[in-house]
């Protein structure tokens, strides 16, 4: 009974210990319009590359692209990963994901649609969920598993690229 007695003395003060500890906070993102992907194994945060993209469109009217040199984004996901995106904007609702053609040494996506009297509508990017993440910023989770392939995220007229392999 006695060696029942001290142990409690110390197990429990170590169980109460750790029931009023607060919730670990998750890592946020410092600088405001920077896509970074969390790592699920380590919990840090790894900034997508931040590429130069240019307009290309198909003729006065059709479709108008966002073009990227080079076939492949130096920041690379395995297929099956689990993805998050982590960012800070004032407009969470504005941040979109796309999908890249890649065609030779060039990867574009369509982002505009103009009919022949000149009037613009968009192109949705892919399915995503955004909502809070952590205090200040806003989190990306693609909708359903990306398939291998150049994908880039659009945060206030930047492009941040990725790639998914095998």
């Amino acid at each position: 009974m006695r060696n029942f007695l001290i142990a409690l003395i110390f197990i429990l003060p170590l169980g109460v210990g750790n029931a009023q500890s607060p919730a670990a906070k998750p890592v946020e993102p410092t600088a405001i319009g920077i896509v970074y992907c969390l790592d699920p194994t380590s919990q840090e945060l790894r900034k997508l590359p931040d590429e130069q993209w240019k307009g290309d469109e198909s003729g006065s009217y059709g479709t108008h692209y966002i073009g990227v040199s080079g076939s492949q984004s130096s920041f690379r996901v395995k297929a099956g990963d689990a993805i998050l995106f982590v960012f800070k904007t004032g407009s969470p609702e504005k941040v979109s994901l796309y999908s890249f053609e890649v065609k030779k040494n060039k990867r574009r996506f369509a982002f505009e649609k103009v009919d022949r009297h000149l009037k613009g509508s968009s192109i949705k990017g892919l399915p995503v969920e955004v909502s809070q993440y952590g205090e200040k910023s806003y989190k990306l989770v693609p909708a359903s598993p990306l398939i291998p392939g150049e994908y880039a995220v659009i945060i206030a007229g930047e492009v941040y690229t990725f790639g998914i392999d095998q």
